[in-house]
């Protein structure tokens, strides 16, 4: 077994152990996450992919590797002004298209609860945006993205490492749904629940990933990505069973287009590198 999969399966093995260990007491006595002492594990719970995939910087990279994760963590430098367009603006265009869509259909608007509270308290969107980061991106993609796509990508190239990081990562979220007072509980096995969710966080998966690489691998943009995603959802919200499938549709479609159309480019790269050498 080479090095890169002896690390993923530790990173998996941890992360799932960290999380579960801290979740399971919450789950198991059906207790309110969001109430105390509940909530100090289920924040606990939550981080466990990013405080297992920094721990395993420190203990597994050298020098140079730990210089360079981090600058991939914090630097803006490798993120064009179009890759901006991209992190800022995917999600609410895609929540606009569904919402027009449901409406040519019959489907009821999004209540947009949260929204309409913010915009009566300006002030306090700071504070719900610093909570959203906080709330995932910063607490799980110094390790999804920071540690394992390198070695999803590594050994299963960059279609079936996405989906299958994806599918991993919505696993992961699985004790949620014994937590009564979480969304996922509330939406429970169902199509436009559980199986949605599934759907959904592999097309986030394939989208990140895209972003990834077009960025130069910068882990800054899984957490910008994933923010984004977190925080139109949440001012959307709540919506109808339809708007949430047909959400995770429409992600999964884009996301394998534009991972896809990534791939072609690139083997098309060096198929011209082939042919050139050949003719050298």
């Amino acid at each position: 077994m080479n090095k890169q999969r002896q690390s993923l399966i530790l990173f998996l093995v941890a992360t799932f152990v960290w999380t579960w260990g801290f979740y399971a007491p919450i789950a198991i006595g059906q207790h309110d996450p969001y109430a105390m002492p509940w909530m100090i594990f289920f924040i606990l719970g939550g981080m466990g992919p990013s405080v297992v995939g920094v721990a395993l910087v420190f203990i597994l990279f050298d020098k140079e590797q730990r210089i360079d994760y981090f600058r991939r963590c914090f630097s803006v430098k490798r993120i064009g002004a179009s890759w901006w367009v991209v992190i800022l603006l995917t999600f609410p265009i895609i929540f606009g298209i569904i919402t027009l869509i449901g409406q040519l259909f019959g489907d009821t608007l999004p209540q947009m609860k949260q929204f309409i509270s913010l915009m009566a308290s300006p002030l306090m969107w700071p504070l719900a945006a610093f909570i959203s980061f906080m709330s995932g991106p910063w607490s799980e993609e110094f390790g999804w993205r920071g540690f394992a796509l390198d070695r999803f990508l590594y050994q299963f190239g960059v279609i079936k490492g996405a989906v299958g990081l994806g599918l991993i990562w919505a696993v992961w979220h699985l004790p949620l749904y014994w937590m009564p007072t979480t969304w996922h509980a509330q939406m429970g096995f169902q199509l436009a629940g559980f199986w949605s969710f599934i759907a959904l966080n592999v097309g986030l998966s394939l989208i990140m990933t895209w972003v990834y690489l077009s960025c130069n691998r910068s882990i800054l943009t899984g957490l910008l990505l994933h923010f984004a995603s977190n925080f139109t959802g949440q001012l959307f919200a709540p919506v109808s069973n339809s708007f949430e499938i047909l959400r995770s549709i429409l992600i999964v479609a884009i996301g394998l287009l534009v991972c896809l159309q990534m791939s072609r480019n690139v083997e098309t790269q060096r198929t011209r590198a082939a042919a050139s050498s050949a003719t050298d």
